[in-house]
């Protein structure tokens, strides 16, 4: 198993990562929640050889990388810093940019502030903008039964977010769209953890699952689109609650490739781990030349 490294960067701030294969060309990989580590994705890992280095970091604030006092610092723009202060510190001259979920926001950014060193993008189960989350939540909710519905209602309006009731309810309305082909747990599933600093700090102040009232409300990538010139491929599971913000985004993404896996949800990784690494590896072969 690789080695957890550490990387400091300016401003004395230091990021866990693991690192597997050799260059030039460099798959960095943002995992997503917000809040996850990346543990769930060390299955990338397997596509690194001698001429592919594969590197997996935790973003600010997860983990044991660095975390800021604010709940304002923990930002789409703030991470795509983090994102290049990263790439220069571990010399990445060829950057194939990975985000999966909420780090598809930030390999948005990036791609838009850092247009010159960034070779290729891999948007897997992402959206554009939070009204999609807000599409996404309606989504859920009205595909849950109506006593689930309801007890939500009740939970919500009692502010009961912290509850073991909540909790189980909004995992058990999430599961069909987040991991509906996930059979057992995985290792990799089983090791990663969870930031709900992080999570509450971008995503929901309050703890509601299915409000966005974060650091993630005030941004928008969708404006982004049009701008990205670089080889794209949007990865998405036919019964991910991000399948049309991916389609769409595809479309919008002038050089970008959709790739829908039939068997997944929002693990695809997880849950089709053959056709995911599969789908990845032909894509980087292609912009990397094999």
């Amino acid at each position: 198993m690789a080695r957890v490294r550490r990387v400091t960067v300016s401003g004395h701030r230091s990021f866990e990562y693991i690192s597997q294969g050799e260059g030039p060309a460099t798959l960095l990989v943002h995992p997503g929640g917000p809040g996850w580590t990346y543990h769930y994705l060390r299955g990338l890992l397997r596509l690194a050889n001698a001429n592919l280095r594969v590197v997996l970091f935790n973003p600010r604030g997860v983990g044991h990388s660095w975390a800021p006092k604010r709940a304002s610092e923990y930002s789409i723009a703030n991470m795509a810093d983090d994102v290049e202060a990263i790439r220069r510190a571990l010399k990445i001259t060829e950057l194939h940019l990975l985000g999966h979920s909420t780090g598809g926001f930030v390999a948005l950014e990036y791609a838009h502030r850092y247009e010159t060193p960034i070779t290729s993008l891999l948007l897997c189960a992402t959206a554009g903008a939070p009204e999609e989350i807000h599409a996404a939540y309606r989504l859920m909710i009205g595909c849950a039964s109506p006593h689930q519905r309801h007890r939500l209602r009740d939970l919500a309006k009692a502010k009961a977010f912290d509850s073991a009731e909540y909790k189980l309810l909004s995992e058990q309305v999430y599961q069909p769209f987040q991991t509906r082909f996930v059979k057992e747990t995985s290792k990799d599933w089983k090791a990663t953890r969870f930031s709900q600093t992080v999570y509450r700090a971008m995503l929901t102040r309050s703890g509601d699952d299915f409000a966005c009232d974060g650091t993630i409300a005030d941004w928008d990538g969708r404006k982004y689109y049009s701008k990205i010139e670089v080889p794209t491929v949007v990865v998405v599971g036919r019964y991910d609650y991000f399948l049309g913000p991916s389609v769409e985004m595809a479309d919008r993404i002038e050089p970008a490739h959709l790739r829908v896996l039939a068997r997944s949800s929002h693990m695809a990784i997880l849950e089709q781990p053959k056709e995911f690494l599969g789908t990845i590896r032909e894509f980087l072969s292609d912009v990397t030349g094999g």
